[in-house]
């Protein structure tokens, strides 16, 4: 009696206070090791008195249903191997005047069913059952066997009634397998058999549990919405409650509280706020969404709602003025701000900002710096804020006017010269000398960033005069090669080819800086028609001609 006392008071212990929060499965399915400690005989006559037990290890399993979270019905099955153990009679016992030693192999068999109560919280699952069926042992039979109790009567049958109560704990390792540390529990039987009347013994279990199915219920959600977020006071803010994983056929309730706001309603799904009166900043509407029938503890949910109440305030009016409006480049203009505010708060500061120039200064006056200005509209900005935090703005323009251009000229540099002596069959051709001095020449233009160089080519007064001149093919030679066939490539656009008339067997090299030439600087010859006049290469053909002329007639002496 003492032992099933504590086993209900452990189970109340730890049942009791628990709060499910795990996912509960459908079905569990236990392997399990076990160890009975089976009071086979507690057998007592007038003059004689013996108790027998067998420690028995053994094993089985069990399988529980649960209906809820809470209750389930196990039904288990364990099997006990035999033991042996010595028994002795003594002489002179009733039913046994001799007296009889033997050792009695026995072994255990039980099938019970029964509801088991349990609670998850965190990894643990407290639980404890009833359980009542059926049990068979072979000890029965082999103690009137072997110590020879045939005057009891008929052979006993190893068949008799069996009922566990006890308390167990798991340890859940993950959703589909725990470790089952221990369970406890008082074993009755009743084998109904003259040796003994029931039996009273106790039981170890522990093992693995495997679980299936029966995941909880969602928890529903709410989300709220207030529309518009913002408003001025008195205007009314429409607030929404809407629930996500509730069952679609069931009908919703709502309630809704704010503190200080006025409601059309508190049990709609769609409430209006009336602001009126309001404090101004932050308030909030909140709603519980409930389903009466859904399933407990996984039925309701809240939200809330923000919204902003604005009470009007003025920002502060400013008017700004620059002097003088127009200045010249590094000249300063005096910036003068007045600011008022018509809710009557004062003006606690005054800030400036600045394009076109650099602004200094502080409360109603400012200085606006133009240095580094070259010309053109700059403006002032100016912030002014009261003591609520409002602000007002005012623009004051000044105007930087350019200074006269600097008039600079441009003198034309002399680069040298190329002649076109040493080949008389082709008087056009860029000869080897003439191509080292443009590969310096390229260079040298290569490492001026502006201005362009003009070629001028010649041709002497005894070469025979077509219409296309030699000074004139000489000069575009010299930029074919000069962009084309030298190794440094020259940019086209900054070749101007001259025609310079009859001087002699040489082309001439003039850089013109970007500008306006100074006075008494010229170019010189004429732009030679690129389409008319083509450039050759050093290797090529000579140029066709359109028609010879008359050698021209030697100067005079």
């Amino acid at each position: 009696m003492k032992l099933k006392t504590a086993l209900i008071t452990m189970a109340v212990m730890l049942l009791g206070p628990a709060a499910w929060s795990q996912e509960t499965p459908k079905w569990e399915i236990a392997v399990d090791y076990s160890r009975v400690h089976f009071q086979a005989i507690d057998y007592e006559t007038v003059n004689y008195q013996f108790g027998q037990y067998w420690n028995l290890n053994g094993g089985g399993g069990s399988i529980d249903y649960n209906f809820n979270h809470m209750f389930g019905l196990k039904l288990e099955f364990m099997d006990y191997a035999t033991e042996s153990r010595p028994v002795t009679v003594p002489p002179g016992v009733i039913n046994n005047p001799n007296g009889a030693t033997a050792s009695i192999p026995g072994n255990l068999f039980t099938y019970m069913i029964g509801p088991q109560i349990g609670k998850r919280f965190g990894k643990f699952r407290p639980y404890g059952q009833a359980l009542f069926g059926g049990a068979r042992s072979t000890v029965y039979p082999n103690v009137y066997d072997l110590l020879g109790f045939q005057q009891l009567g008929a052979r006993p049958t190893g068949r008799g009634w069996a009922g566990d109560a006890g308390v167990g704990l798991d340890y859940i390792v993950n959703e589909h397998v725990s470790i089952r540390p221990f369970e406890i529990s008082y074993l009755w039987s009743d084998f109904k058999n003259p040796l003994s009347v029931y039996q009273n013994s106790s039981r170890y279990v522990g093992g693995a549990v495997f679980t299936f199915g029966g995941k909880p219920p969602v928890m529903p959600t709410a989300t709220c919405s207030a529309t518009p977020a913002t408003v001025m006071v008195g205007e009314p803010v429409t607030v929404t409650a809407t629930g996500n994983g509730y069952n679609p056929k069931h009908t919703l309730t709502y309630a809704w509280t704010s503190t200080g706001a006025k409601l059309s309603a508190t049990d709609t799904q769609t409430v209006t706020v009336d602001t009126a009166g309001m404090s101004e900043g932050s308030h909030t509407a909140n709603a519980t969404i409930t389903d009466a029938k859904g399933p407990k503890n996984y039925n309701v949910a809240n939200c809330g709602a923000n919204f902003n109440v604005n009470v009007p305030h003025n920002p502060p009016q400013v008017t700004c003025s620059a002097n003088p409006s127009t200045v010249k480049p590094g000249e300063p203009s005096t910036i003068t701000a007045s600011a008022t505010s018509p809710d009557n708060s004062p003006i606690s500061t005054y800030a400036y900002t600045a394009t076109g120039g650099a602004v200094s200064g502080s409360g109603t006056t400012a200085t606006l710096d133009t240095t580094g200005n070259p010309g053109g509209p700059a403006s002032v900005t100016v912030t002014a804020t009261d003591a609520r935090g409002l602000t007002g703005t005012c623009t004051a323009a000044v105007t930087v006017t350019a200074p006269p251009p600097v008039i600079t000229c441009v003198s034309v540099e002399e680069w040298g010269e190329c002649t076109f002596e040493k080949n008389p069959k082709k008087p056009w051709r860029v000869d080897n000398d003439c191509k080292d001095t443009l590969d310096k020449l390229a260079l040298r233009l290569q490492q001026q960033p502006n201005g362009k160089l003009h070629i001028v080519g010649y041709t002497d007064e005894k070469e025979v005069v077509t219409e296309k001149t030699l000074g004139a093919q000489r000069s575009v030679n010299v930029k074919y090669y000069l962009t084309t066939d030298g190794p440094t490539k020259s940019d086209a656009s900054r070749i101007v080819p001259r025609d310079g008339g009859t001087k002699g067997k040489s082309t001439r090299f003039y850089f013109v800086q970007d500008g306006t030439m100074c006075s008494g600087q010229s170019d010189e010859g004429t732009v030679v028609d690129e389409s008319a006049v083509q450039g050759q290469s050093r290797t090529g053909p000579a140029p066709k001609k359109s028609h010879k002329a008359k050698p021209a007639a030697p100067p005079a002496q």
